[in-house]
């Protein structure tokens, strides 16, 4: 009879355990922390899209806690104008409200979009978010499609060389990066675009761009619809752009890289490598059109833009050359920075200042001018440290704005300061010379051929990159 009792009493226990915590499991969490949680924050529709048609993914919302709970609403962003759709549990629409999950459970969303690639006016990246309100916390996922053919470059690393073709555009998410030891070639007419803080990443190996005038490579964001208050193309830093480490040698002809946070970065010399720049052009980037941290580079007939800092920052060693380029800086927002800074030292996290003289630094036949009254700065620790003489920076037959001048003769040779040269319209980047520039006809020893654009050189040339 005791076991009998026993038995009953670890029966009736075990009952009211499950009862309660059934109870617990029914109550409706209600604290203003309760977030769900997502497979995933963005849904990527990377389908090469070529004829009118759909397709369909899904994701899935989850309820970690003990508690059921209830999204109070869930609906797409743009509504009724969305290219897309979704259902929730099993129901169609674009506004969905009350939607309980019980405790440790889930549900699926599905989302299907539709987009006419031949149809021109639609957005090249079409994008929308799935919003979701729960005990008053807003939360989304982010939905991306593409608008038409193209080439997806997610998280990549390219291991073999490899030469992209050009009939459709190449899109990075995250970043592509090429492996050491390894050459990505890029034919003229190739249009890449970056997602937002997308990288094109050459790690110790090399990237030769070949594009020829008229048909040159172009690099920009992914986004073409227009923002609320400023058109699409007029806004920097939507990707990352361009960044070297420890490269091979390599060739960049004819490109155009704009609208990036650092148009391109080269960082760490190899001894006898460089990056050469033929008739590059960087426009509206937020940090730096150029950023060089003991790079080798050599560049001729290239333009560096407008910038939020720098068109040029040229940093801590290496070997830089630059024979009729433009830096030029008609920024829009307040820009407190000189548009060419030149530094031979840094400082690190111990407050240690850290000497990294160049090897050599020559600017001839270029121009440095911008809104600000002084748009070059020399940021050089002493010619000579613990016995190590620096080679000098070098500025011959340059048209800089410079509110100390141009006399110093060890690094001036030649060069006019605070004349204006006359830019057709730099706000909108157009940096070709007006017919009465002051920088016509004042290079000297030029063995420059032609300009940005094809057009023969004068004798003498013009500084700059266009005659």
């Amino acid at each position: 009879m005791e076991k009998f009792k026993v038995l009953f009493i670890v029966f009736f226990i075990v009952i009211l355990s499950i009862f309660l915590s059934n109870c617990k499991k029914d109550k409706l969490n209600l604290s203003s922390a309760t977030k769900v949680q997502f497979s995933q924050d963005t849904l990527l529709f990377d389908t090469l899209f070529t004829t009118i048609g759909s397709t369909t993914k899904r994701f899935k919302i989850y309820n970690t806690l003990n508690q059921k709970i209830n999204i109070t609403n869930i609906w797409l962003e743009q509504g009724t104008l969305s290219m897309f759709r979704i259902n929730v549990d099993g129901f169609s629409g674009v506004n969905f409200e009350n939607i309980e999950i019980p405790a440790k459970d889930s549900l699926f969303v599905f989302v299907e979009v539709t987009i006419d690639p031949n149809n021109a006016t639609i957005p090249l990246v079409v994008e929308d978010k799935v919003k979701f309100l729960t005990n008053g916390n807003q939360q989304q996922v982010v939905l991306n499609a593409w608008g038409q053919d193209a080439y997806f470059h997610v998280s990549e690393i390219i291991t073999s060389s490899t030469t992209w073709l050009n009939d459709k555009p190449h899109v990075i998410y995250n970043f592509c990066a090429v492996d050491s030891n390894v050459t990505l070639n890029i034919p003229g007419g190739t249009n890449v675009y970056g997602h937002n803080e997308a990288t094109l990443l050459v790690y110790k190996g090399v990237l030769n761009c070949n594009g020829v005038l008229g048909n040159p490579v172009t690099f920009q964001q992914d986004r073409v619809e227009d923002f609320i208050l400023s058109p699409s193309d007029s806004v920097a830093g939507q990707w990352r752009g361009i960044r070297f480490f420890e490269p091979l040698t390599s060739q960049l002809d004819y490109v155009e890289v704009k609208n990036a946070l650092i148009g391109i970065q080269i960082d760490t010399l190899k001894i006898g490598n460089y990056v050469n720049l033929n008739a590059v052009k960087i426009l509206n980037c937020s940090y730096a059109g150029l950023l060089t941290q003991g790079g080798n580079v050599k560049s001729v007939n290239s333009l560096f833009g407008s910038a939020g800092l720098y068109s040029a920052l040229i940093s801590i060693g290496g070997d830089v050359s630059f024979d009729h380029c433009t830096f030029g800086n008609y920024y829009e927002g307040q820009r407190n920075s000189a548009l060419f800074t030149f530094k031979n030292y840094y400082e690190d996290a111990s407050s240690t200042i850290n000497y990294r003289p160049f090897i050599n630094a020559s600017f001839t036949n270029s121009i440095f001018y911008g809104t600000n009254d002084n748009e070059v700065l020399l940021d050089t620790l002493s010619s000579t440290i613990n016995g190590v003489v620096a080679p000098a920076i070098t500025m011959s037959n340059c048209l800089i704005k410079s509110e100390d001048g141009a006399a110093n003769s060890f690094v001036y040779t030649d060069c006019y300061a605070n004349n204006d040269p006359s830019f057709e319209n730099p706000t909108s980047w157009d940096f070709r010379l007006t017919s009465n520039s002051f920088a016509k006809e004042k290079a000297n020893n030029s063995s420059v051929s032609i300009d940005i654009e094809g057009n023969g050189r004068g004798v003498p040339a013009s500084i700059g990159c266009y005659e």
